[in-house]
């Protein structure tokens, strides 16, 4: 194994963030949940040893304002124009052309992500070309290579349920080997912020993946104790 990167695609938090919650949450507790879940995110990949981290940010101009939230030593670089793929893609570009591999790109939205699937995803490119983290939904929360594969994000509709489908195939198409961690839920609906309220009240609070902001924003609301 060379050396090893992790990219968090993140946008920065506002209230017109997570649209898809609003039947629940009001417009400043989406933010106040966004905020949550990324600072949860970076807590927990601080814990890696021995791998870079990145943040690949959108929009770019607001990176001042994550910069500030975030620990000041944390690398981040702008996300450019395109679709999600695209901008996948050029966060494995920039990682690898900086000497990193392999890469592991993840998301925001699967604050309940255990820190030793991080490792297992980085480990198991040791033995495939692609490593894939499904989630529920049909994307994926995770995904890893050795080197950029361009193949792998294109002809896909991001955001449906295919998505991880149509990776497969692709890496099947292009006689890659892939393997696939765990499924994990990512939180996009209200079912899913319920399924999560209810898993982190019976984590123990001292566990060193427990998600200590977003536990606290549940905590708040009503439906955490249902």
């Amino acid at each position: 194994m060379g050396k090893p990167a992790l990219v968090v695609m993140a946008r920065v938090p506002s209230a017109e963030g997570k649209s898809r919650l609003s039947k629940v949450l009001a417009p400043e507790q989406r933010e106040t949940l966004q905020w949550a879940f990324l600072l949860d995110t970076m807590e927990k990949v601080r814990q890696l040893a021995g791998v870079k981290v990145y943040i690949a940010a959108t929009p770019p101009d607001r990176i001042n304002e994550l910069r500030q939230a975030l620990n000041p030593r944390a690398t981040i670089i702008p996300q450019p124009n395109g679709d999600l793929g695209q901008r996948m893609l050029s966060a494995l570009y920039y990682a690898h052309g900086l000497g990193y591999s392999p890469v592991i790109l993840i998301g925001t939205d699967t604050p309940l992500l255990p820190t030793a699937y991080l490792t297992k995803a980085i480990n198991m490119l040791d033995k495939y070309h692609v490593v894939c983290g499904p989630a529920l939904d049909g994307g994926y929360y995770l995904i890893g290579m050795g080197r950029p594969r361009e193949g792998l994000f294109q002809d896909i509709h991001w955001g449906g349920s295919d998505v991880l489908q149509r990776t497969v195939n692709a890496c099947r198409r292009y006689h890659l080997t892939y393997g696939l961690l765990e499924p994990l839920s990512d939180v996009d609906r209200p079912p899913d912020l319920l399924a999560l309220a209810g898993k982190i009240k019976k984590m123990y609070p001292g566990h060193p993946d427990f998600p200590i902001r977003t536990g606290r924003f549940l905590a708040k609301l009503h439906f955490r104790h249902s």
